[in-house]
């Protein structure tokens, strides 16, 4: 994270895992425990969100003294960032956000062309069934197939701004399951389409993927 040492108004910063909340790094001049603040609330809006089913938490705003710590995850991280109390938190964040996406940007991954023709389907189908309606949703329903059907080939998955792709390429053992895990999640994503269109209308958005396939 050395693009935040090198932004201007940031007093401090603290990474996170998401999955166990241990710290990754913290680093600047803020007088607060950065770290345990972001473990404690990142978990907590994991609770709630979870519990109430409010869908993806974007932001958590931490205010005290003249500051205030925005907390929002960023791939498999949660990052704590204390700024002055008079900055707008959700363009800070954006602005942050923009940066890291700059500098950290993922170097594309070679996947086979069985796993990479049916990772593009799915985005496919993800864009057509939420077109005119509401991402998060479908991108809730993909998150349940996951749960449900990836097993031990959740590890290499991340769904990441509405799409889903993979964290690192699977290994050449892995790579049968990681076809057929992914098939699996075709038939769930169009079961849950033929449930809320009907298999009418279902029918058709199946079609427009296959004939943007060819």
């Amino acid at each position: 994270m050395e693009i935040l040492d090198r932004l201007s108004g940031i007093n401090g910063y603290a990474v996170i895992k998401a999955e166990d909340g241990s710290l990754i790094e913290q680093q600047g001049q803020s007088q607060s425990p950065l770290g345990d603040l972001v473990a404690f609330f990142s978990s907590a809006g994991e609770v709630i969100k979870n519990t109430l089913s409010l869908g993806d938490i974007n932001l958590i705003t931490l205010k005290y003294q003249d500051c205030q710590l925005l907390i929002f995850a960023h791939q498999t991280s949660y990052i704590g960032v204390e700024v002055a109390g008079t900055l707008p938190p959700l363009d800070t964040v954006r602005e942050i956000c923009t940066h890291l996406e700059t500098v950290e940007k993922p170097k594309k991954l070679e996947l086979p062309r069985s796993i990479k023709s049916k990772l593009a389907q799915i985005n496919l189908l993800m864009d057509e069934f939420s077109e005119g309606g509401d991402r998060e949703h479908w991108v809730g329903n993909l998150r349940s197939g996951i749960e449900v059907l990836a097993g031990d080939v959740t590890g290499l998955l991340a769904v990441v701004d509405g799409h889903l792709d993979f964290k690192e390429g699977p290994a050449e053992d892995k790579e049968a399951d990681c076809t057929s895990t992914l098939r699996m999640l075709i038939d769930f994503m169009v079961k849950k389409a033929v449930e809320e269109f009907g298999s009418t209308q279902a029918r058709v958005k199946v079609q427009a993927v296959i004939e943007k396939m060819k």
